[in-house]
């Protein structure tokens, strides 16, 4: 069987198990979409294909993403651009696990299906599928992350996570989306930073990102927030 048809058996198997929680699978399995119980956001599970695969390796590399058409609207008008993702959250698998931080090798060769995929499928019920509910209470999560950032669950490392600003300023309010801010400069040691980027998109709008958290400088700049030591 050729590598293309062995991830394509994989992830339909994966498919197959989690339709029972509302996952509808396109790219013939490698995607799985559910929208959430309100209408609002997207949950998807991408199994990305590894670039090192051959006949006798077959790995897949899960992602996880919320995200929200309607916040990708507001952010297309907001920002005049066609670039906005309307993405609110995306991790590695692994990094909502006890297996953070390290890369693992999920070999779906046929002869490891029968281990790989139950395990794997395992870990998705366990740690992705409460941090999907967390966002079914928009509200809720919000506050949470106006107060805690991006700690969706006792695994998840926030150290250079962006904040989603413009989720809470779209979903929540500016006072919630300042709250969160502040607390975010505070407890990631960024003051510095964000006084950087916002001194040069002073200067010029046209600024572009020299470390991963700029992107937060600039949406906190943009949305009106301030930077309060």
């Amino acid at each position: 069987m050729q590598t293309k048809e062995m991830l394509q058996t994989g992830c339909q198997k994966i498919a197959e198990q989690l339709q029972h929680f509302g996952f509808k699978s396109t790219q013939k399995g490698q995607l799985l979409k559910k929208i959430s119980r309100n209408k609002k956001l997207k949950f998807e599970i991408y199994f990305q294909s590894s670039t090192k695969n051959w006949s006798g390796s077959v790995s897949i590399l899960p992602q996880i993403l919320v995200s929200s058409d309607s916040l990708k609207k507001w952010q297309k008008e907001k920002y005049n651009s066609d670039n906005e993702n309307g993405v609110i959250f995306s991790a590695k698998l692994e990094n909502l696990t006890p297996l953070k931080n390290k890369n693992h090798d999920w070999n779906i060769t046929l002869t490891n299906q029968e281990n790989v995929i139950p395990k794997l499928i395992e870990l998705i019920k366990t740690y992705v599928l409460p941090v999907f509910e967390k966002f079914e209470d928009i509200e809720k999560v919000i506050t949470e992350i106006s107060e805690d950032g991006l700690k969706l669950n006792e695994h998840f490392d926030t150290k250079h996570q962006n904040l989603p600003i413009d989720f809470l300023c779209f979903f929540g309010t500016q006072d919630l989306a300042q709250h969160a801010f502040d607390n975010y400069l505070k407890e990631q040691k960024l003051f510095g930073n964000a006084k950087r980027v916002f001194d040069e998109l002073k200067k010029s709008e046209h600024y572009s990102n020299k470390f991963v958290t700029d992107i937060t400088m600039k949406s906190a700049y943009f949305n009106g927030l301030k930077i309060n030591e």
